[in-house]
């Protein structure tokens, strides 16, 4: 299990299906071609707690398209705290986890940038690589 950051809470593991669930869920993925390895040992992202809200009309169980990227995005609530961009909007977060600013900067609660949406765009393929972050 990965360190956490001081600021998770709760259980960043994620959401358990029940077996006919787990079923459901994939063959949702793929149909829907959801960026989402149902098989990682973890996740930075509670899909599968994602599907379940979605599945009882929970209204947490929100996505769009980002401004930033023109790339699909799902609500913060489910992000678990082994994303890069993990905020106080998750359900696993206490309120002095970093917040969004400006609708694309991750700030600390002292207001240090952690992450900038537009400046992660304008990094080049390679060099997200060999940062390993793609």
């Amino acid at each position: 299990m990965p360190a956490y950051p001081p600021f998770a809470v709760g259980n960043p593991s994620g959401t358990t299906l029940d077996p006919l669930q787990e079923m459901a869920f994939r063959q949702w993925v793929k149909q829907n071609k959801v960026p989402f390895d149902p098989n990682a040992p973890i996740s930075d992202y509670d899909m599968r707690g994602y599907y379940q809200a979605l599945q009882q009309g929970n209204p947490m169980a929100t996505s769009g398209v980002n401004s930033n990227d023109q790339q699909m995005h799902f609500t913060d609530y489910f992000k678990t705290p082994a994303h890069r961009s993990f905020s106080n909007e998750s359900q696993f977060a206490s309120p002095d986890a970093p917040s969004w600013i400006n609708d694309y900067q991750l700030a600390s609660s002292g207001g240090r940038i952690l992450f900038d949406e537009k400046a992660d765009q304008a990094m080049s393929p390679l060099v997200k690589i060999l940062m390993g972050q793609r």
